[in-house]
């Protein structure tokens, strides 16, 4: 249109527009864990993570920062270390996007026969369960039933209909409660923990092992009856006496 207009003041006029910054064109950024901002998007596109490094990035750890997106009246949210581990994730932004980074650290529960009963705050984007056992301070060797380690969790109805498993009648929000337990006293089993990833909110949980009652008892026994009854409770331990 302007060189349409310049061709009768000029001759083989050529033109050239820049769009330096359109607030129609951009996208609002906002959160506790980055300074607001509205980010102007460029002709070609720019998709998610582009926008967050326009703003400086985000100031809370990667595995603590969740990504919420407002698009046309519906919200999603999805982690920060997902948009970076899978790019296919990482979708182009349009204009009118409203852009939140929430730090939120994720967490999971140790229970049991274990050196810490306590939520235990994630370091990383991703721990396996060996990993989790370890910082709940692993299991007490005269307490733990290694062959019932339990981990509980919601997972998708479709993944706990491809396990066989019942699912619960008031799943919500296409979620089932789902039980998965690990005998230690198997090898094999050391090396599935070291794969099985442990996500936000998961309680693990160590049973005591069945003789734990009679080492209680024969323990509170021995402030009155002194060496004889750890002897006693050694040979019950050991099935030797």
């Amino acid at each position: 249109m302007i060189e349409e207009r310049l061709a009768q003041k000029a001759l083989d006029p050529q033109a050239l527009v820049v769009v330096k910054r359109s607030a129609a064109n951009s996208v609002s950024v906002a959160g506790e864990a980055i300074g607001g901002k509205r980010v102007p998007l460029s002709p070609g596109g720019d998709r998610l993570l582009q926008v967050i490094a326009a703003v400086g990035g985000t100031k809370a750890p990667v595995h603590d920062t969740f990504v919420q997106l407002s698009r046309d009246g519906v919200t999603a949210s999805v982690p920060l270390a997902t948009l970076v581990a899978d790019p296919g994730q990482d979708i182009f932004a349009e204009p009118g996007d409203v852009l939140t980074l929430v730090k939120r650290p994720q967490t999971y529960s140790v229970f049991g026969a274990t050196g810490k009963n306590r939520a235990i705050t994630f370091t990383s984007d991703r721990l396996s369960l060996t990993e989790a056992l370890a910082k709940g301070g692993g299991l007490l060797d005269a307490r733990a039933d290694p062959r019932a380690v339990f981990l509980f969790r919601y997972e998708p109805v479709g993944l706990v209909q491809a396990l066989g498993q019942p699912i619960a009648t008031d799943a919500h929000d296409g979620l089932s409660p789902i039980v998965y337990r690990l005998d230690l006293m198997e090898a094999k089993s050391y090396l599935l923990a070291r794969r099985f990833p442990v996500h936000d909110k998961d309680v693990i949980f160590v049973a005591n092992a069945q003789t734990v009652p009679i080492y209680n008892f024969f323990n509170a026994l021995s402030t009155l009856t002194g060496p004889i009854t750890s002897a006693l409770s050694t040979c019950s331990y050991f099935h030797a006496c």
